[in-house]
């Protein structure tokens, strides 16, 4: 099996008219496609990521009885968050066949054109949901039904976070490379870049690519005593836990912050080879149950390295 397009970031919202209305103003996103679909149980809008390579951003909400969608958000005592990753394979029934191979349960979606499954290691408990399907179908969230929003390709009015791109997911998980292996094999990503295991006093991390894609998976885990991601895991288990952007000016999208009354925590700065870099994070109070980090780098590489491969890493 090998991924070759991610598709969208699904989330799901309680009130789907002000998450989009949030994702519009802050983040800058625009509406290409709307629908409710009582028959899958869903309404939902996708909304195109600045710099993306034709990957969107997906918010759903329940619709009609019997909603996957809102036995998710009852599961989740009514809060959003991020539900899905979305990826195209070139053989649906051949991905199956492999999954199941693993011990990996695929669930059919409605259509029986896409399946949903967590590609984390069985042994390890739910990991990240994923949605897969065949290439040049729709129907993944019912927006098989969806019509296409017209809008501007022009910038959005007023303060935004000047996003220009999605930049990488990150997943949490105990043994950073026992899951790059797993994925590398199951999925085709690359290893693109690791940290020394020292170089940071509570984590490690990991950055793969995802072929065909400008998406990167980040895999972080715990190092030391009271790490935070040995707190998340043992919460949430093997979930992502967060998304990454980049921005292009730091002092506009901390000015968007403010004019959104959006607080933001957590900030680093530094310099690499001479260039500036800074990162921060969005509370997913703030973004519909999902942790948001930014990151802004003078020159492109300097913050995730993602432009190096470090000795002895592959």
């Amino acid at each position: 099996m090998r991924f070759y397009r991610i598709d969208h970031i699904g989330t799901v919202a309680p009130d789907l008219d002000s998450q989009v209305e949030r994702l519009e103003g802050l983040f800058g996103f625009r509406r290409v496609r709307e629908w409710d679909n009582p028959a899958a149980g869903t309404r939902g809008v996708r909304l195109a990521v600045p710099g993306s390579w034709g990957q969107t951003w997906e918010v759903l909400a329940p619709s009609g009885d019997g909603s996957a969608i809102g036995a998710y958000l009852e599961e989740q005592g009514g809060r959003g968050g991020l539900h899905h990753v979305a990826a195209e394979v070139p053989d649906l029934d051949a991905a199956r066949t492999e999954l199941e191979s693993r011990g990996l349960k695929a669930t059919a979606g409605e259509t029986g054109r896409w399946l949903e499954a967590s590609l984390t290691p069985p042994e390890h408990g739910p990991g990240v949901l994923f949605r897969l399907r065949g290439p040049g179908d729709l129907g993944m969230c019912g927006d098989d039904t969806g019509k296409p929003t017209k809008t501007s390709d022009a910038a959005p009015a007023g303060k935004s976070l000047g996003i220009v791109g999605l930049d990488h997911v990150c997943q949490a998980f105990m043994d950073r490379e026992e899951l790059a292996r797993w994925y590398a094999d199951l999925a085709g990503f690359v290893k693109v870049w690791q940290t020394p295991l020292d170089e940071h006093p509570d984590m490690a991390d990991l950055v793969m690519n995802i072929p065909g894609s400008s998406i990167c998976w980040e895999i972080i885990m715990p190092r030391g005593e009271d790490s935070f991601i040995e707190k998340f895991y043992s919460r949430s288990g093997a979930a992502a836990h967060h998304v990454t952007f980049e921005v292009a000016d730091w002092d506009a999208a901390m000015a968007a912050c403010e004019h959104y009354e959006t607080p933001t925590f957590g900030e680093n700065s530094g310099s690499t080879d001479g260039a500036a870099w800074r990162d921060t994070f969005i509370h997913p109070k703030q973004t519909g149950g999902v942790l948001v980090q930014l990151f802004w780098e003078e020159r492109p590489g300097v913050w995730v390295r993602s432009d190096k491969i470090p000795p002895g890493a592959e």
